[in-house]
């Protein structure tokens, strides 16, 4: 159920203008919904590849690799949680390049 309404909250963020858009980013109301027991059953309820999942639809709809403040809140702090940081999700995705390691001299 909580799902269901995470769809919709991030779709609804996604219509309407863009201060519309940041206001629904920022909205207590709106995030607090998503946190506590509730919201650490749903992030437990994400598989990995499901979170990679929602930022390659985002860069196929984009036509760019997503910036962070182009993926809803709520999904933003999931991905950026389970993976440590946004460039190691992006690398996970197949949407960045891996880190290349430099040898020393």
């Amino acid at each position: 159920m909580l799902r269901v309404q995470l769809t919709a909250d991030a779709e609804r963020s996604k219509k309407g203008s863009s201060e519309e858009c940041r206001q629904d980013w920022i909205d207590p109301l709106l995030w607090s919904q998503y946190t506590g027991k509730a919201g650490r059953r749903l992030y437990d309820s994400f598989t990995d590849e499901e979170l990679l999942d929602i930022l390659r639809l985002a860069a196929d709809e984009l036509g760019h690799v997503p910036s962070q403040r182009e993926i809803f809140c709520v999904y933003r702090a999931y991905i950026r949680h389970r993976f440590t940081n946004w460039p190691t999700a992006l690398r996970a995705a197949g949407l960045k390049a891996p880190k290349v390691k430099r040898e020393s001299k």
